[in-house]
């Protein structure tokens, strides 16, 4: 039950100086990872939220967690379900040494039980905007929401001098709402928003390089996936799922007897950013000796980054 307490001290007492560069590969090449790490909760009480009903994350799955990620090695790591920044800060210094992993945000969200979208990086942070405050709207419900967690839109700044875009997401679960059995209604204005933002964003400027990565709670053939994949008005796509090219059977990232065969995590691009994906380069990782740490699988991809 200490597990925080000692990361925490680690923090405070390490001062490590990365060795590695900008990005891990030599050619160019960016890799981008979401991880929904599960209730990484510390031993403190947060008396504003409603944690004392997660169990504490012990050592032996961040350990687990760290050990897929060095595998991974990717540039950019999108989390899901981490309570507070002291917590990333302290998984990256203790676990992820040397790894350049030198920036590290963890915004505010709206969710009452405390749990938090994060995001470490090779690439510096230029800005961080949170979504949090939108009002949400169904056309098929009166009813005014706001995101259940978050989107925030991190623009990280890439080798060459390019501004990339990375929204991380985690869209509401599938507990059931009086008047929305499962949450569809919520999920899917959440959606929309999103698809609205980024593509404004697109339209604005068709060479913006995006990335929306997260957790969806959404298969491909549901309402809020198929919202966020709405092409634009002249057929174009604004959103690719890089992983689409995976057949279904081998595509599970969220491996549950609850949701069986469930693919709700995703990474999406905006067109100038699906140019850049290397081939054959999007998998979902899953080695059952390195994966244990969260019930969650991670998902990556690879772009092209020169010019």
């Amino acid at each position: 039950m200490n597990i925080l307490r000692t990361l925490v001290w680690i923090t405070a007492a390490l001062a490590l100086v990365s060795s590695r560069p900008a990005l891990a590969q030599d050619d160019g090449q960016l890799t981008i990872a979401t991880y929904n790490i599960e209730n990484a909760f510390d031993v403190f009480d947060d008396p504003y939220t409603k944690d004392e009903g997660t169990d504490v994350k012990q050592r032996w799955e961040f350990e687990a967690i760290a050990q897929a990620l060095r595998t991974i090695d990717a540039d950019v790591v999108g989390f899901q379900e981490i309570e507070n920044e002291a917590v990333l800060q302290a998984m990256v210094q203790e676990y992820l040494p040397g790894m350049g992993y030198d920036f590290v945000t963890v915004p505010m969200t709206n969710s009452d039980r405390g749990i938090k979208l994060g995001l470490i990086s090779r690439l510096p942070i230029v800005s961080v905007t949170s979504y949090r405050w939108q009002t949400l709207r169904h056309p098929d419900d009166e009813q005014v929401r706001g995101f259940a967690r978050d989107l925030f839109h991190a623009q990280l700044e890439a080798p060459e001098g390019q501004i990339v875009h990375v929204f991380v997401v985690h869209l509401k679960s599938k507990s059931s709402r009086e008047g929305d059995p499962q949450s569809v209604k919520w999920r899917s204005s959440e959606a929309m928003r999103i698809r609205q933002i980024i593509g404004e964003m697109v339209a604005q400027n068709p060479g913006e390089l995006a990335v929306l990565m997260g957790d969806f709670n959404s298969k491909p053939d549901e309402p809020a996936s198929s919202a966020l994949l709405t092409p634009a008005p002249d057929g174009s796509a604004v959103l690719s799922d890089s992983h689409a090219s995976i057949p279904m059977a081998d595509r599970t990232t969220y491996p549950s007897e609850r949701f069986p065969n469930s693919v709700i995590d995703y990474i999406l691009t905006s067109p100038a950013m699906t140019a850049r994906l290397v081939p054959d380069s999007a998998i979902i990782f899953n080695d059952p000796e390195l994966t244990k740490g969260s019930d969650h699988l991670p998902v990556v991809a690879k772009f092209d980054m020169t010019d």
